[in-house]
C-alpha cells in the first residue's frame, strides 16, 4: 500500500555514513561488565557448554578474548552477525534467544575497543573470520560499512584446533586503556577485570548453579553468586505467584538477618554495593539477570528494607511490553502490572521489616502459637509506645518468686518502660544498623543457659514434655537466637 502511495515522488537513499553512525553506536551507555554481558548471551544462543574470557595485558596492544564451544557459524552467518541490525526486534524468536535487536555483539565491541575479530566454524568445516577495524571503516575514502576478511594468526589456528565454535577478540582497547585520554595501568586493567568478572557471577548465576554453563575468566572457573541466598537455611521464600496468564513469574525472599549469617556471606553482600543497595526486585529473561536491585518507582529504599529481594521472570516475547534496551540492563513494567507488583512488593516489604526490627526472628510456620516478645509494641490515640510483656514466661517466673514484693517490682519495671531512650534507639540503628549487639551476645552461654533451664524444669514440673519446651524456647526471646543452647539443653 505505502509503496503505491509513493510510486510518483521522487527518490534519494539516506544511507547514514558510517563514521558517524559508528561512532554514536558506541556512545549507547554500555560499561565493560555490560559489553562483556552481551557477548556472552551470544555464546549462550550458540548452545554452548563453555566459554573461556581472557584479558591479557601489553600496554596499549592488550587484548580482550572470548571463547566458546557453541554450534559455530559458516562463512554466510558470520557475514550477518557482523551486520549492524542483523535481525529485527519485531521477528518472533526461538525461546532461548537472549537478543532483540541484532545488535548486541556490535554495540557491544564498538563500545569498549576499535578493533574487534569474529572467527568461527561449524563441525567439518574450516574457520571463517571477518574484523570490524573503526579507524578503517570511518575513514574519508573507505566504502562505507567496510568488514575485512583478516585475523591474527595465532587466533586462527586456536580455533582451528576446536572441533566447532567462535571466538571475539577485542583490540585497540581506546575506552578500557585509555579513559579520558589517560593511560591505565596493568593494575587498574584487572581491577577492571575483576569488576566484570563479579558482574558475570550475579548476572549468570542460574546458568552456572545449574551447571548449563562452565565460565573459565583467566583460566579460573567462575562461580554464581545468588543475590536471594537461596542455600540459607534462614532465608525466607514466599509462594512463587504468577501474573500475565502464567507468563511472568514473581517470588519473595526474606534474606537473612546478619545474626543468622555468617560473616564471610555478610562480608560478600557488602563487598556488591552493600545490603541497602541490593534489595529490590530482580527480573530475569530466560534465567538471565537484566535489572538487578531496583524497586521500579513503587518505593525508596529505605535501611530497614534490607532484606527483601523478589525475583521477577520474563519469556523473550515481553521485551517491547516490559521496555528492555539494547544493552539488556533497562526494563519497566507495563502499567498492567503495577499494582500486582506493588501488592507482592509491600508483603514482602513487610515481612523482611520484622525480621529487620526483631534482629532476625521467624515466626516458625511449623510452630503453633505465637512468638513470644519481651516488649510488646502499643498504640494509643495514633501515638506508639512499648511496654514489658508481663506475660512473657520469664517475667511471670521472676515475679512468682516474690509474690509480696510485686507490686514493687511492677514499679521498677514501669520505670524501665517509661524511660526506653527511643529517640536514641532509633538513631543508633539507622546511623550503625549493623552494628548493635543482639540480646546476651557478650554474654557467657551459662547465664543465658541457666535461664533457660529453670524454666525448662518448671515446665517439666507441670507435665511437658521435651518437644513442646523446645517449641516454645524456639518461639521465644531472647532464648531464639541461641537455638544451639536450645539443643544442649
Amino acid at each position: 500500500m505505502s509503496q503505491h502511495k509513493y510510486e510518483n515522488i521522487k527518490k534519494h537513499e539516506a544511507i547514514p555514513p558510517a563514521g558517524s553512525m559508528i561512532e554514536s553506536l558506541r556512545d549507547l551507555g554500555y560499561s565493560p561488565e555490560t559489553a562483556v554481558a552481551d557477548i556472552i548471551d551470544n555464546a549462550i544462543y550458540a548452545k554452548a557448554r563453555n566459554i573461556w574470557i581472557d584479558f591479557k595485558w601489553n600496554g596499549k596492544l592488550s587484548k580482550i578474548s572470548f571463547r566458546d564451544d557453541g554450534k559455530g557459524m559458516n562463512e554466510g552467518e558470520l557475514i550477518q552477525a557482523m551486520r549492524p541490525g542483523s535481525q529485527s526486534p519485531s521477528v518472533q524468536r526461538e525461546v532461548n534467544d537472549l537478543g532483540r535487536f541484532g545488535l548486541g555483539l556490535k554495540t557491544a565491541s564498538f563500545s569498549q575497543c576499535r578493533v574487534f575479530t569474529l572467527l568461527s566454524r561449524k563441525k567439518n568445516t574450516p574457520v571463517t573470520y571477518w574484523r570490524w577495524d573503526l579507524d578503517y571503516a570511518t575513514a574519508p575514502d573507505t566504502e562505507g560499512w567496510t568488514i575485512l576478511n583478516t585475523a591474527d594468526e595465532e587466533d586462527i589456528q586456536l580455533v582451528k584446533n576446536m572441533e566447532q565454535g567462535s571466538m571475539v577478540i577485542w583490540q585497540n582497547l581506546d575506552r578500557i586503556i585509555e579513559t579520558h585520554k589517560q593511560e591505565i595501568n596493568e593494575d587498574d586493567f584487572y581491577i577492571i577485570a575483576e569488576r566484570v568478572k563479579r558482574h558475570i557471577e550475579m548476572i549468570f548465576h542460574r546458568y552456572l548453579e545449574t551447571g548449563k554453563l562452565k565460565i573459565l575468566f583467566n583460566g579460573i572457573p567462575v562461580e554464581g553468586w545468588d543475590p536471594f541466598l537461596k542455600g540459607e537455611i534462614a532465608t525466607q521464600p514466599f509462594p512463587e505467584e504468577s501474573l500475565e496468564n502464567g507468563a511472568v513469574k514473581v517470588k519473595g525472599y526474606i534474606l537473612p538477618h546478619r545474626s543468622k549469617l555468617e560473616e564471610d556471606i555478610w562480608i560478600e553482600n557488602e563487598k556488591r554495593g552493600g545490603w541497602d543497595t541490593l534489595q529490590g526486585f530482580y527480573i530475569y529473561r530466560n534465567e538471565r539477570l537484566l535489572l538487578a536491585a531496583d524497586w521500579l518507582g513503587i518505593t525508596r529504599k529505605k535501611s530497614h528494607y534490607k532484606l527483601a529481594r523478589i525475583m521477577i521472570d520474563l519469556p523473550n516475547h515481553l521485551d517491547q511490553d516490559w521496555q528492555i534496551d539494547i544493552k539488556k540492563s533497562r526494563a519497566r513494567p507495563p502499567l498492567s502490572l503495577r499494582q500486582n507488583l506493588k501488592s507482592i512488593a509491600v508483603a514482602v516489604i513487610s515481612q523482611a521489616e520484622q525480621v529487620f526490627r526483631h534482629r532476625g526472628k521467624q515466626v516458625q510456620r511449623s510452630l503453633t502459637g505465637d512468638f513470644s516478645f519481651v516488649w510488646k509494641e502499643m498504640v494509643k490515640d495514633g501515638r506508639y509506645f512499648f511496654r514489658i510483656n508481663q506475660e512473657h514466661p520469664v517475667i511471670v517466673t521472676q515475679l512468682a518468686k516474690f509474690p509480696d514484693k510485686k507490686k514493687e517490682i511492677l514499679k521498677l519495671l514501669r520505670i524501665i518502660e517509661e524511660t526506653v531512650p527511643g529517640p536514641a534507639i532509633i538513631a543508633k540503628e539507622h546511623e550503625f544498623p549493623d552494628n548493635m549487639f543482639k540480646p546476651f551476645e557478650k554474654t557467657a552461654d551459662i547465664e543465658i543457659f541457666s535461664l533457660m533451664k529453670e524454666l525448662a524444669s518448671g515446665w517439666k514440673q507441670q507435665g511437658i514434655n521435651d518437644v513442646i519446651i523446645k517449641q516454645r524456647l524456639l518461639m521465644m526471646e531472647p532464648f531464639s537466637d541461641y537455638q544451639q543452647l536450645i539443643e544442649a539443653l
